[in-house]
């Protein structure tokens, strides 16, 4: 046995020391690189992660084409979380030989770590079509993606096909549940729930989904058992505390809340939740503290720029991004103005696919991602962080930054009929928005305002498994499919719009439309105190007054309506 099998041989036994001894005798011998690597691993083994990395560093010093203390380093700057360095060292794998299934799926695993999503399902792809012997991790990450983007049907597909290589994979079977679980879909989400049951009931992840499973049936105090039960594991305890605010257990709520503190101190989803609740108060100074915490501001964009803390930038520029919802960019966007007033040019930055609904104006331009992510800006700030510096200001309405989408191809004459009365129905948002399933009522809940002589018009786009049967035999015109811009135009022309907490609302109330809000019991933190400094002229909130009944929408929304049509 030579000296590097006998240094091999006592790291796989775990003789450290004796390994370390072993490398210090051959430090000057002509494997040197390999040498570094071997202190490298010892030292990681050791949990002593900057002497490891400083050797596995000198190892591709002296040889940058040898491929094993890079992806010692990967695995290094993974723990640590250092991902800007993860996806260099990947990248490096990656250069040095693409054909290597392990190189791929490094690369594609440090893409969506940095939330380079696009870039990591493609390099997933690349993974699972070299006909490795584990292409489900492919199928699963790929589908665990499109999950985060919100698309939970394609991500159905995505952890379908992994489950066709292991029929009886327990994680697949949970990710294909929760999918069906945020769908709304009762009837798969109960196939899956018992097939996830048979192949272990006991497992975690399941009784996660067991209990959401027992939100969606309605199941509340069943549900509260099991994650009371399971209280001491963070996602457990923090769904247990959301459930007793969204059904009105506020005292509940409130002990679990102040008990949990310690215990969910270094948690960001906790300090995320807690600011939420302190601005659903009124008690901003912490709200907007731990509102940063949100996973939203958590963005990949305009890493290197400084983010602004609000000194004076009257000589400069500054770039905010818009990193939430439609409904928050509509919503927030006029603290832009105040904002003008103290910069010297501001860039308001939206996806590409909601660009043509803003407008630019004095020295705020609108722009996409894609153009400015190379662009220079002396400071930056979220869409989202951008609120605490002005909500307290009073803001004209008309300063916003919406354009109707005026094309002739669209010919409004002829899409409404303007001899009746023309209401607008938003009755679900999409199926991952904030505060789901509370926020979204059941389309059944309309039926007795349906009824009413008027012409009503569904605006939404995505219509949830359980109101296909009553969509479809319903008398609403179809203007979902539409482009946003074009709905803002439809939208302008109606007399009303009827809607609950989704894009929607802030779109119609911002365009200045006669909007009445359905809220649900403990509605976003966005209606509680905060709503009081800049409402919107021309809303009206109806608010749930019982758990998950929203009969008052066939009572006296039905009433008002009736008095208001006849």
């Amino acid at each position: 046995m030579n000296q590097l099998e006998l240094i091999a041989e006592n790291i796989k036994n775990k003789k450290l020391d004796k390994a370390l001894e072993l490398c210090k005798l051959n430090e000057n011998s002509n494997n040197k690189e390999i040498i570094y690597n071997f202190i490298g691993v010892i030292y990681f083994i050791k949990k002593d992660l900057a002497e490891a990395e400083k050797n596995f560093l000198n190892s591709i010093k002296i040889d940058d084409q040898f491929q094993d203390p890079i992806r010692n380093l990967c695995i290094i700057y993974a723990n640590t979380k250092e991902f800007k360095k993860l996806l260099n060292f990947s990248t490096k794998l990656y250069n040095l030989d693409n054909s290597n299934p392990l190189n791929i799926f490094q690369i594609g695993s440090a893409h969506e770590l940095n939330k380079n999503f696009d870039d990591a399902i493609k390099y997933y792809e690349q993974f699972i079509s070299t006909n490795g012997s584990d292409k489900k991790r492919g199928y699963n990450n790929i589908g665990n993606i499109y999950l985060r983007k919100g698309k939970p049907k394609t991500s159905i597909n995505y952890f379908s096909k992994a489950l066709e290589l292991d029929s009886n994979n327990k994680v697949l079977v949970n990710n294909i549940l929760l999918c069906y679980l945020y769908l709304r879909d009762v009837t798969k989400a109960e196939e899956y729930f018992r097939k996830a049951e048979l192949i272990d009931s006991d497992y975690i992840e399941f009784l996660h989904n067991k209990a959401e499973y027992l939100i969606l049936k309605n199941q509340i105090q069943d549900a509260e058992k099991i994650l009371d039960e399971n209280k001491n594991i963070t996602k457990f305890l923090i769904t247990l505390i959301r459930l007793y605010f969204n059904s009105g257990q506020n005292s509940k709520g409130n002990e679990l809340l102040n008990k949990s503190r310690e215990l969910l101190k270094n948690d960001p989803d906790f300090y995320n939740y807690l600011g939420i609740r302190y601005l659903y108060e009124g008690n901003f100074d912490e709200g907007w503290k731990y509102y940063e915490y949100r996973k939203s501001k958590l963005t990949h964009f305009f890493q290197e720029i400084k983010e602004w803390d609000g000194i004076n930038i009257k000589d400069k520029s500054i770039v905010v991004y818009n990193e939430q919802g439609l409904g928050d960019s509509i919503q927030f966007s006029k603290y832009l103005v105040p904002l003008s007033k103290v910069a010297k040019q501001v860039t308001f930055v939206v996806q590409e696919n909601i660009k043509n609904l803003f407008k630019n104006s004095k020295n705020i331009n609108v722009e996409t991602y894609q153009k400015c992510k190379n662009q220079i800006f002396d400071y930056k700030i979220s869409l989202g962080s951008l609120i605490k510096h002005f909500y307290k200001e009073k803001i004209n309405f008309d300063d916003n930054f919406l354009q109707l989408n005026v094309s002739k191809d669209l010919n409004l004459e002829n899409k409404i009929d303007f001899s009746k009365k023309n209401i607008g129905i938003v009755w679900s948002g999409s199926f991952l928005g904030p505060n789901e399933p509370y926020r979204s009522i059941p389309l059944q809940n309309f039926s007795n305002i349906l009824n009413l002589d008027a012409n009503f018009y569904a605006l939404q786009n995505e219509v949830w498994e359980r109101d296909l049967q009553a969509f479809h035999s319903s008398n609403l015109i179809n203007f979902g499919d539409y482009k946003l811009g074009e709905i803002s135009s439809l939208i302008s022309k109606l007399d009303l719009v009827i809607t609950s907490d989704t894009s929607l609302l802030h779109l119609a109330a911002t365009l200045n439309v006669e909007t009445w809000g359905i809220l649900c019991l403990y509605p976003d933190w966005r209606w509680g105190e905060f709503n009081k400094f800049n409402p919107y002229p021309k809303l009206k909130l109806y608010q749930q007054k019982k758990f998950n009944n929203w009969d008052f929408i066939n009572d006296e929304i039905y009433e008002l309506l009736k008095k208001r049509l006849y």
